[in-house]
């Protein structure tokens, strides 16, 4: 071979060499280290197993619609979708998914997925492993693309991982890869186990349908999040003994349509006990597409679709059995869907003073 092929392989550590004086010497038994792990790439895992042959996956259909109840019923914890969605993508399209977490810069396994359990445990350690590379996740996060490789050159596969993780790849290997991200804040990753099975462009696409899934119930837990923060210093204030409308007044003035990590801020009203308007923030009103001096004295009621749907869902708050509730309703003369958080404020008597109301939009699949 030619010298500079024999440089290389010494300066990037696959063949050791030692320095002696001005030159190099290389053993016998590093030439035959080298040939092992060279023909080791060439070779099939020995303890692979063609998952997709031995058990057919769940309907596709299925999974998302479970995916996609799970996200409706986010609040303020999206993890429990994140880690379904994991092992949606390992159960459908396999073999082995894992969920980054963090930013361009730096990411980290959260949870890692097999169709088969043994390997399942050779996946999360091959993931959380902090010497494993992690260079295209972070291309696909910080490009906001599906990346989709479709043979991944097992020695270069090699070269990536320490040495120490080379045993696992006989139960996890990859040769096809998928990346998808989530938003800014993670990125969906699957492989496959053999060759012969590369990764379609329509399996990219079903990936980032369930990476945007796992976004969606990310931005709902940021909204939500906001809505409830802004919901207790609302309720603090209207509640105290030594109540000042300049001190709401203040709330109501900063409640607005301005974004944070890309969710907008919520809007802020206070009811009395009949649902209608006494004040509302500029941004509560253009949720509504409305004015908010106009919506004074207004009643909730005649700004949703579903009146009856409304009085349904807060009946339990108006005759006391709680005092907090939240609720998505569709608004007049719009498709759009608003999340209202409503809370009975009580003075120290337990008699009703009025009712606070925080509204945001809902996210949509696309808006993650």
């Amino acid at each position: 071979m030619h010298y500079q092929t024999a440089y290389r392989w010494v300066r990037s550590g696959q063949l050791v060499a030692v320095k002696v004086g001005a030159g190099y010497e290389i053993s016998d038994a590093a030439v035959a280290l080298l040939q092992a792990q060279r023909n080791a790439t060439e070779r099939l895992p020995g303890g692979a197993v063609d998952h997709q042959a031995a058990e057919p996956a769940p309907a596709v259909d299925d999974g998302l619609q479970l995916l996609d109840l799970m996200v409706d019923a986010v609040t303020l914890d999206s993890t429990a979708v994140a880690e379904r969605a994991t092992r949606v993508a390992a159960d459908h399209l396999g073999d082995a998914a894992f969920l980054y977490r963090g930013s361009a810069e730096h990411v980290t396994v959260v949870y890692a997925a097999h169709r088969d359990p043994e390997a399942e445990v050779a996946a999360s350690t091959l993931g959380r492993d902090p010497r494993t590379s992690t260079n295209l996740v972070r291309r696909s996060l910080a490009s906001g693309e599906t990346i989709c490789v479709p043979q991944v050159p097992q020695r270069e596969l090699r070269r990536r991982l320490h040495p120490e993780l080379h045993e696992h790849l006989h139960l996890c290997g990859c040769y096809s890869a998928v990346c998808a991200p989530i938003g800014r804040t993670g990125v969906l990753l699957v492989t496959r186990d053999l060759p012969g099975r590369p990764y379609t462009n329509e399996d990219a696409s079903f990936i980032a349908s369930i990476a945007s899934r796992v976004a969606r119930a990310d931005e709902r837990a940021r909204s939500w999040s906001n809505a409830w923060e802004l919901r207790r210093a609302a309720v603090a204030a209207l509640a105290a003994p030594t109540f000042e409308g300049n001190c709401f007044q203040a709330l109501l003035e900063s409640a607005g349509p301005d974004e944070q990590d890309g969710v907008a801020e919520p809007g802020l009203a206070v009811l009395d006990l009949d649902l209608q308007h006494v004040a509302c923030s500029k941004g509560y009103g253009e949720l509504f597409g409305e004015d908010a001096t106009r919506l004074e004295r207004a009643s909730l009621r005649s700004l949703v679709r579903d009146g009856c749907a409304l009085d349904e869902a807060l009946a339990p708050v108006l005759v006391g059995e709680i005092d907090f509730r939240s609720v998505e309703l569709e608004i007049m003369g719009d498709d759009a869907r608003l999340a209202l958080h409503v809370a009975m404020v009580r003075r120290a008597d337990a008699t009703p003073r009025g009712i606070v109301v925080v509204a945001h939009s809902v996210p949509s699949l696309t808006s993650g």
